[in-house]
């Protein structure tokens, strides 16, 4: 895989077998009010679930009731293991919503992400 810059600023990746641009994002909130006790270990399982499942440019942040996790999701891999493997442990880092938002994005750079995340009227800057 390579990656190049469009002359839009995007990544463009590309495969033996495709072109992509964007990638994927899952959203989490916690329940109403609960707060994410250790956002470090959250980090490192996050990680972890990135390595095992080969992402590409993950990116993670995480606030106190909710965290974003984006990535470029490799063709190989059907999502629904990936949100399988996101959800296996996560209550082991505090009580979640039953919803989570799994969904395409323009871009993974942080300026694309923002504004999207804005669009769908998520707080950014929950610290």
């Amino acid at each position: 895989m390579k990656r190049e810059i469009d002359r839009d600023g995007r990544m463009i990746y590309k495969f033996s077998h495709s072109i992509a641009k964007g990638g994927n994002a899952y959203i989490h909130k916690t329940l109403s009010g609960m707060i994410i006790e250790n956002k470090e270990w959250l980090r490192s399982y996050l990680d972890a679930i990135a390595r095992k499942h080969k992402l590409i440019d993950q990116t993670i942040k995480i606030y106190n009731t909710i965290f974003f996790f984006f990535f470029h999701i490799p063709k190989s891999l059907a999502p629904a293991k990936l949100i399988e493997g996101i959800s296996k442990d996560i209550s082991l880092f505090a009580e979640w919503d039953e919803e989570y938002l799994f969904t395409g994005v323009y871009d993974l750079q942080e300026k694309f992400l923002r504004r999207d995340l804005e669009e769908w009227g998520y707080d950014y800057e929950i610290r």
